[in-house]
């Protein structure tokens, strides 16, 4: 009996922890960055690790009800988008985020969004919240004057863009194959990560022939940048699998040929 007690109680105290540790993240930050746009579609700004410029922060988006304190939606972006404005500030513009939400499926008028760069499972705050009302033009920020004068964001990578800041736009690599998949059983016999061992994310993973690409090189397909983090048995040669966090969006994709260029 003591011994079954002794573990309910450890059982306990380590969730109680853990429960911690998701509502109080901490603030100490191994990365910079902040929210600098909300708007009816979309929520953008930039993080990055000034001391390990490679390493492209996952962020994590909570959405709160005006004066609740419980998120209702949770919204995972990689800073690994290019913004022309981060150039001057950071003098890499790779670095930037944006995500898309719909803010009509949500309830109420009245949110607060705060953002956090996550790394080896601990939550870290990035920048001051935000605050958003739908119908809203402009986002208000519980924040300094100079964050409140947010520069323009890009929400994906234009080509245009980069020419415009003088960038390279990436090395043609030549027309692939580019077809979509999920992380379903039929697609990728229901594994949830990749073959780097990492979370695929939309917009973001593609699976690769790592002869020609290896892990972690970062291509722009269009106007949307991805690193290669998977391969699969039949990605040989000029073929790129593109990652949708659903398998309808990966079957509507089908199979196009586009060009591809390697960036890093």
């Amino acid at each position: 009996m003591k011994k079954n007690s002794l573990k309910q109680w450890s059982f306990a105290i380590i969730s109680f922890i853990t429960m911690l540790a998701m509502t109080f993240p901490s603030s100490a930050a191994p990365a910079k960055g902040k929210i600098t746009g909300v708007n009816a579609t979309s929520i953008s700004g930039w993080a990055w690790n000034p001391e390990d410029t490679n390493d492209v922060q996952q962020v994590e988006l909570h959405i709160f009800r005006a004066g609740k304190s419980d998120p209702i939606k949770y919204l995972h972006v990689a800073a690994d988008q290019y913004r022309e404005d981060l150039v001057v500030d950071l003098k890499d513009g790779w670095h930037g985020f944006s995500v898309k939400i719909d803010w009509s499926e949500l309830d109420g008028s009245d949110f607060k969004i705060k953002a956090y760069t996550v790394k080896d499972g601990k939550y870290y705050t990035l920048g001051e919240p935000v605050n958003y009302s739908k119908g809203s033009s402009k986002t208000e920020k519980a924040a300094t004057k100079t964050e409140k004068t947010a520069t323009k964001t890009s929400s994906t990578t234009s080509s245009e863009s980069v020419q415009a800041a003088g960038a390279d736009v990436g090395q043609p690599l030549g027309t692939f194959s580019i077809s979509g998949y999920c992380n379903c059983e039929k697609c990728s016999g229901g594994s949830k990560v990749t073959y780097s061992g990492k979370v695929p994310q939309a917009n973001h993973t593609i699976a690769a022939d790592l002869t020609i690409l290896p892990l972690g090189s970062k291509v722009r397909i269009g106007n949307t940048v991805y690193t290669v983090e998977d391969k699969g048995s039949a990605i040989q040669g000029h073929k790129i699998d593109i990652y949708y966090d659903s398998h309808e969006k990966a079957v509507l994709h089908g199979r196009t040929s586009e060009e591809v260029f390697l960036l890093r």
